[in-house]
């Protein structure tokens, strides 16, 4: 019992290990991704589609596509990848099978943007039942299987589980909100710093004396701080782009 605790609690401890590493260097990752990985680590660890997550939701994208279609074609023509020509890399079957492409990922592409622009998928495209898309991708009966088919890969897609994956994801950008807060008042507190460092017992009446520029070239925490509106308007000072100038009267 102490052991199964010990263990849980070094998991979570790396969890939390690692979010703190990750923050502030990687981007947040795209979910849909995660849940494709998922998917075909369980039903078909060797695919070659285990390393394209991100160039088949590039295609769904940028064609408007589910991005579950081209990976529940190429599991009913190919069992993701497991069955097909290695010298076509035809993974989808489009075109009776016969057509040859350069990669798998010409493949992807080639088969989301037919399915997004080809004429004979235009009912597909506004219903969104997969049924008008079988009946013309598969063109033949029976269409029973192939709907079940169809539907296991995008059913067992989503239902994929990302809890963890979206708990940590939140907790990184979280810590990086906090990050970003903390930059932001450092720098206003160096602008502050700056500002009561001048000696204005210094500068010659009558004259426009420069103040030497901050190190982003940002004064405007240091204005908000340091000067109300009512002086900035009236006051002694007047501003220039780039640089910040006092005259003393």
């Amino acid at each position: 019992m102490r052991t199964n605790t010990f263990i849980k609690f070094i998991k979570v401890f790396l969890v939390i290990i690692s979010v703190f590493i990750l923050a502030g260097q990687a981007p947040a990752k795209d979910l849909r991704a995660v849940r494709i990985e998922k998917f075909l680590t369980k039903y078909n660890p060797t695919s070659p589609l285990r390393n394209k997550a991100h160039e088949i939701l590039y295609c769904a994208d940028i064609f408007g596509l589910d991005y579950r279609l081209y990976l529940a074609i190429s599991g009913a023509e190919s069992t993701y990848g497991k069955n097909y020509p290695k010298v076509s890399k035809n993974l989808t079957g489009i075109l009776n099978g016969k057509t040859r492409f350069q990669s798998i990922y010409d493949n992807i592409y080639y088969t989301s943007k037919l399915l997004a622009t080809g004429k004979w998928y235009a009912k597909f495209n506004k219903t969104k039942k997969i049924e008008d898309f079988v009946y013309i991708y598969k063109g033949v009966p029976p269409y029973d299987r192939y709907i079940r088919t169809l539907r296991f890969t995008l059913d067992g897609i989503s239902a994929v589980s990302i809890k963890d994956e979206l708990a940590q994801q939140n907790l990184l950008l979280a810590l990086n909100s906090q990050k970003e807060k903390a930059k932001r008042r450092q720098k206003q507190e160096e602008s502050l710093l700056v500002w009561n460092s001048i000696r204005y017992d210094q500068f010659e009446p009558g004259k426009v004396n420069k103040l030497y520029p901050m190190t982003d070239g940002n004064y405007s925490d240091l204005l908000n701080y340091s000067l109300s509106p009512a002086l900035c308007d009236s006051g002694p000072f007047f501003f220039s782009p780039g640089d910040v100038h006092l005259q003393i009267r």
